[in-house]
Order: C-alpha cells, then structure tokens, then sequence
C-alpha cells in the first residue's frame, strides 16, 4: 500500500513538474535579430534619367575588428572597462561582413557606380581601388551614444598606397533606449564614415 501511494504522489509530482516546464517554455523570450543598413541613396531609374554614372571601381577588403566584437550577440558598454553582450538581441550574421556590405552600397550611391564590391565578391572584378579598414572601436551605450573609431588605407590596382594611414573618430548619439536604436546610430555612422571614403576617392580619381 505504501509503494502505491508514493507511486501516485512521484506521479503527480512529475506532471506538476512537466505542466511547470511546459509554461516557462511557452513564456520564453524570443531572440531579436538586426542587420545595419545603407544611407538613402539615388534609385537607379533616377541616375540612369540623369545621366549620373561613373566607371570607377573600388573593393573594400574584409574588416578588421576587436575580437570581442565578433559576436552574435550586440555588445554595449555599461563602463569605460566594461562589456555586456545582450542575451536576446542579436546580429543576424557576422557583423565585420554587414559592416562591409553596408559600407559598400554607401559608396555605390554616393559616387554613382555600380562597381563597389565587399569581399569575396570583390574579387570577381579588376580594381581602381581597394580600401582596407581596421576598426578599434564600434559599440556604445544604450540611450547614450556610439563610438566609432577606424584607420584605413586606400590602394591602387597595383597594391600600393595611394592614401593612408588615416584614422576616424565618429561619436553619434542612440535616439532612444532600445537595442534597434543602437544599430540606427550605428548604421549613421557607417554613413558618416562613408562620405569620408567617398570624397577621398573623388579626389584620387580627379573628378
């Protein structure tokens, strides 16, 4: 009689345990993903209508980073020496390739040609120039701001430098407390960092 009664009560405390699982499970937080995104530019119908276009071709090597940026979860700073990696928020794949892609469809727009490939695609064309970007610094506070900071080097098709070493500094302020805040001022400065890019090849390249 014993062994059955603790038999019953094993089982009913099992099924409360099972139905517990089965509601925090049910309750789970769900993971949020973000990607960085160009700055509005010049649709290709209206630089075809305007005749605006350039032959100029340019690669943008793979970014340099922090190994403590190259992570799935977004990093922030709760200190001037230390990191939190945000447990739900997420890049939706490797940060230092979206950095380039963005990067790269900045310069498309701003210096009207279609020829700005990130690596591997860059490779698939011959190169007026390549640009080389190692970033230091490329995370901040929410509600606060972003810190960027990178030195680059542009190179002719030939392998040499034809400008560089130089270093930039962009502070931008979050708009907000939220992680997509972040990743907008984030995306803000990339397109700050962009025209930079942008005039410096317009001045190599005479126009």
């Amino acid at each position: 009689m014993k062994n059955i009664k603790f038999a019953r009560f094993f089982t009913i405390i099992l099924g409360c345990a099972m139905l517990f699982q089965t509601g925090c499970a049910g309750h789970s937080k769900q993971a949020r993903f973000y990607v960085l995104t160009p700055e509005a530019g010049i649709a290709p119908a209206m630089k075809k209508a305007a005749g605006i276009g350039s032959d100029i071709a340019i690669g943008i090597s793979p970014v340099s980073l922090p190994k403590y940026l190259k992570k799935q979860q977004i990093v922030t700073r709760s200190g001037d020496n230390e990191l939190q990696l945000a447990e739900y928020d997420r890049w939706a794949g490797k940060i230092e390739e979206d950095i380039g892609r963005v990067i790269a469809e900045n310069l498309s727009h701003l210096l009207r040609t279609d020829k700005v490939l990130a690596y591997s695609a860059m490779e698939a064309i011959a190169r007026d120039y390549d640009i080389k970007i190692d970033i230091t610094r490329f995370e901040g506070r929410l509600g606060g701001e972003i810190e960027f900071s990178a030195r680059w080097s542009v190179f002719d098709s030939t392998g040499k430098v034809v400008y560089g070493v130089k270093a930039t500094d962009i502070i931008e302020p979050v708009r907000g407390g939220g992680y997509d805040h972040l990743v907008s001022a984030q995306s803000r400065a990339l397109a700050v960092f962009s025209r930079e890019l942008a005039q410096t090849l317009k001045e190599l390249a005479g126009s």
